[in-house]
């Protein structure tokens, strides 16, 4: 029995079938087939009932499946920690993401690489605006998804760009608050006389840059996009949310949107990034790599959508 034979037989298993199996390990579907088949001949022991559509486990196989899965978790860990303990993996990574950096996905990556290297700690920092782009420039992380804010012209070279998705930012009020009830359009002294929620930039300079910020208004300042959100709800102010954080409130009519000339971004760009003049680590450079599929994979999409509706 080997270790690509029981890689084989969980591939299967967790797939349905031997064709989703061989595209999951990259391998042919005759090599899969064949691996699972050398197992069973091995063990004497039919682990697949092949007479439907789908490849189902057996009683005997749903049983072998249940200590095949730990043979192979104790195997990786057994690796992660002895790449660990050779120095090939590094302890800690740490990735920023800005503020309006939609989460689920990020998490759905985090998993993937923790069960790869579960010895690995890693840390999520968010940041706002130019933040990011001081995160990596002092160290405090190896891997940022943000906008470009922050990224001087002089350091474009230094640092390596993939994108990764479009967030969409509205104006919102409470459907009660005076904004949003003085009809359309909506009079510039009256959004300034009522208190503009903004994040406050992270970043350490003294230059912060600002997005979408009402020159000469009244303004109150938060630093997360969830506080951000309960104040608008409270309706204490008013102020720009990114669109999967003020979906459901929209939905039900809590919220409303505004329509302001001076709002000059709509949509903003993020892109998972890191510094050239790095070493990179291999937890680093497997997380790289996932965030930057996962961009490629939802620009696909995109795209399909928007053929199919032509």
């Amino acid at each position: 029995m080997t270790y690509d034979q029981l890689v084989a037989f969980l591939a299967v298993a967790g797939e349905g079938s031997f064709s989703a199996a061989s595209a999951r390990l990259h391998k042919s579907q005759p090599a899969v087939s064949k691996l699972v088949r050398n197992l069973e001949s091995e063990l004497g022991v039919e682990l697949f009932d092949r007479r439907e559509y789908r490849a189902t486990l057996t009683d005997k196989g749903r049983l072998f499946h249940e200590r095949a899965a730990a043979v192979i978790e104790s195997t990786e860990a057994l690796r992660s920690f002895g790449m660990f303990l050779s120095g090939k993996v590094e302890p800690i990574v740490r990735l920023a993401v800005e503020a309006v950096t939609p989460l689920g996905p990020i998490m759905d990556i985090f998993r993937g690489v923790q069960a790869r290297y579960p010895l690995v700690r890693i840390e999520l920092g968010t940041e706002r605006l130019a933040g990011a782009a001081d995160a990596l420039r002092e160290r405090r992380a190896d891997l940022a998804v943000a906008t470009r804010l922050g990224i001087d012209a002089s350091e474009v070279s230094e640092v390596e760009l993939a994108r990764f998705c479009d967030v969409r930012v509205f104006p919102v009020a409470r459907f009660d608050h005076p904004v949003a009830t003085c009809g359309t359009p909506i009079p510039p002294a009256l959004l300034r006389a009522h208190a503009q929620i903004v994040l406050r930039d992270s970043a350490g300079g003294s230059a912060s840059p600002s997005l979408n910020v009402l020159q000469g208004g009244l303004r109150w300042t938060v630093t997360d996009v969830a506080a951000k959100k309960e104040v608008i709800l409270a309706g204490m102010g008013w102020g720009g949310l990114p669109e999967h954080m003020a979906a459901d409130a929209l939905a039900t009519g809590e919220l409303v949107t505004l329509q302001v000339p001076e709002f000059e971004v709509d949509l903003m760009e993020l892109f998972v990034m890191r510094r050239r003049d790095r070493p990179r680590g291999v937890v680093a450079q497997a997380l790289w790599e996932a965030l930057r599929r996962r961009g490629a994979q939802r620009r696909c999409a995109a795209i399909a959508v928007k053929g199919g509706r032509r």
